[in-house]
């Protein structure tokens, strides 16, 4: 492979910079302005985009796959900015309960997510609000910005944003784990995404639940390694349906 700077930085190195560099920061806990332009978000999204379409198999024209693009159509125009990101829904054949968002509009639902919530729409729409509120919000972008300064391979990467250069950082994003002010954040723009549009709020609050049960009887879904369901998550949710008034139906 041709070198792009030197010395030669291989996709793999990169990758993992991007891996280690995301851990550093989930643990530090600190919050930072996003150094990254919509573009740029746009092309790592896409690049992990693709990684995420070849490794795995991924719907876009089934029963499953359409009601997962009709929900988060209906979503998106209850979003107030980031009106300019190409924001894509697809699933993902997986019996793990997960869903996950890349920066720049990839969303993805599992397979498995879908089985346990059944026909709950409005539960649904809760999960793929919360993935879009981490988008809308930038958590990945700012966690990605963090480290720019300090670690040049990643900032090299994300500023020369070819498919060679980027390869290897995008598959790194599918496993962001986020902290839990954006966990509380990305809940709140879910919940009033998905009221805005005809949704019950509490959908996310009976997913939530359905989770703990999960875990309760020791099968840990894969969604909670990414998305930590602390004890006092499902009251926050409540209290904000409660405080902003959600009457669903009413």
């Amino acid at each position: 492979m041709k070198s792009w700077m030197k010395p030669v930085v291989t996709a793999a190195r990169l990758g993992a910079c991007l891996l280690l560099a995301v851990a550093a920061f989930g643990a530090s806990g600190c919050r930072t302005k996003s150094f990254l332009s919509t573009q740029q978000e746009i092309q790592l999204g896409q690049e992990g985009a693709r990684q995420v379409d070849q490794e795995y198999r991924v719907q876009t024209d089934t029963p499953e796959a359409r009601r997962v693009q009709r929900i988060g159509s209906r979503l998106l125009p209850h979003m107030a900015d980031r009106r300019d990101v190409p924001y894509s829904f697809k699933v993902v054949e997986n019996k793990d309960v997960n869903a996950f968002s890349l920066p720049g509009g990839p969303v993805y639902v599992h397979t498995g997510l879908l089985n346990l919530l059944g026909d709950d729409d409005s539960a649904l729409a809760g999960v793929v609000g919360h993935e879009l509120g981490h988008i809308n919000a930038r958590h990945a972008a700012r966690q990605i910005s963090s480290q720019m300064a300090t670690n040049t391979l990643l900032s090299l990467a994300i500023n020369d944003p070819t498919s060679r250069n980027l390869a290897g950082l995008g598959a790194q994003l599918v496993s962001l784990k986020y902290s839990r002010d954006d966990e509380y954040a990305a809940d709140s723009r879910g919940l009033s995404y998905a009221y805005a549009a005809g949704y019950d709020p509490n959908g996310l609050v009976r997913f939530f639940q359905k989770l703990q049960k999960q875990e309760g009887s020791g099968r840990t879904p894969e969604w909670l390694s990414t998305h930590p369901l602390t004890g006092g998550r499902i009251e926050r949710a409540e209290t904000i349906i409660a405080q902003h008034d959600f009457r669903y139906g009413q």
